[in-house]
């Protein structure tokens, strides 16, 4: 009922924000509709808003150091602005009083401490990055606080001013990539993309090379929604390179071209289309005419006869790159995969025979690839019957 009250008297006593916050605690898991979700979520930053110090005092003291809800409520609050700002202060405040046995528990992670004070204090641009790499809190948090962290670092980079003396955070931040769950892996993508978005094309562009590597693993995610950012991030960041780094850049996207072109059969429309829409910018940056001709002519299924055609070297490497997706989740990929390992190869590579004679045995007209690809485990090939 309090909480009610308050949706239609935003300004009541703020001496009821604790039994609110409670309320909301005690059955934020068990309000699952989409509507009454929404509406917890409102009333929540209405009151971090309004009254952040009783909000985080009283979080910080119903909850369980790393308690899933907590966390969620933590989420919410920091990925506006407006309540971000007055909810890290409030933590600044709380958690460096050591006094305080409430918040001795969460003592022990002290990211959030020196997010706060990197962001809370009033550091001209040239004191911003040495004080990051004093504090390093991107280094070894759990994996919840480095969430959190994370959470707070995609709203603060919205910023343009921000963005860009975060610029500090990027080699840590791809640290993070490789070694964080699903959940970090797409927040620290948010948080690179606004980043080099803001970022100068001279800055940008060393930054942009180093990260092109890091995402390609990311393309056979099995979370769709990282398929698909990694891939647009991929495609966007062909396009911050300047000269001085093009021939970096261009060696990076020769690495992705065959990934790609696998998922642009993606069962997923929007990891498919982001993908063809990645191949098209590596055209452009490749001045590569065919290929692009291909693409907006949608003759998909000769691009990857092309690419073979194209470099002839690299043919070992495009089979490496290949075996993985016979084992692939998706049924569409691991026929993409076969089909392309089966591909007739470039006269003169290392895998390229000469056409058998009509009198031949049928088995000797298989690919020279597919051939060496038997070493593949047989039972992905067998599960193409088993999507």
């Amino acid at each position: 009922m309090a909480a009610l009250q308050w949706q239609h008297h935003p300004h009541l006593c703020p001496l009821q924000v604790p039994k609110i916050m409670s309320c909301i605690y005690e059955n934020w898991e068990y309000v699952t509709m989409e509507s009454g979700q929404r509406s917890m979520e409102s009333l929540l930053l209405l009151m971090a808003n309004q009254c952040p110090g009783g909000v985080v005092t009283t979080l910080l003291k119903i909850a369980p150091r790393g308690d899933s809800t907590a966390l969620a409520l933590w989420e919410v609050m920091l990925s506006t602005a407006q309540t971000l700002e007055k909810v890290l202060k409030e933590l600044f405040i709380k958690l460096q009083d050591r006094q305080n046995r409430l918040f001795y528990t969460y003592q022990e992670d002290t990211c959030f401490v020196r997010l706060a004070l990197l962001t809370c204090t009033d550091l001209e641009d040239e004191e911003f990055s040495p004080m990051y790499k004093v504090l390093r809190f991107l280094r070894n948090p759990s994996p919840a606080m480095l969430s959190l962290v994370l959470r707070s670092l995609m709203t603060l980079s919205e910023r343009a001013e921000m963005a860009r003396k975060m610029e500090v955070f990027m080699p840590d931040m791809m640290k993070v990539l490789e070694d964080g769950n699903t959940n970090i892996k797409m927040k620290s993508l948010v948080v690179s993309r606004n980043v080099i978005g803001h970022l100068k094309k001279t800055k940008a562009s060393p930054i942009a090379v180093q990260l092109m590597e890091k995402l390609l693993p990311l393309f056979a995610a099995g979370f769709s929604e990282l398929r698909e950012l990694s891939i647009s991030l991929f495609r966007d960041l062909m396009k911050t390179v300047v000269r001085k780094n093009e021939r970096q850049m261009k060696t990076k996207v020769e690495m992705g071209l065959l990934p790609l072109i696998f998922h642009t059969s993606d069962q997923i429309h929007s990891v498919a289309k982001a993908a063809r829409e990645a191949l098209l910018a590596a055209a452009e940056l490749l001045k590569w005419k065919k290929l692009k001709h291909l693409l907006q002519s949608h003759q998909t299924w000769r691009i990857a006869e092309c690419l073979l055609q194209r470099d002839r070297r690299r043919t070992e490497q495009y089979l490496n790159q290949s075996l993985p997706y016979l084992e692939d989740a998706q049924a569409t990929l691991r026929t993409t995969a076969v089909r392309f390992i089966g591909e007739p190869q470039p006269p003169g590579s290392r895998f390229w025979q000469p056409s058998p004679s009509p009198a031949a045995a049928p088995a000797a007209r298989s690919s020279p690839v597919a051939a060496r690809a038997s070493a593949a485990p047989c039972r992905a090939l067998a599960s193409l019957s088993h999507p």
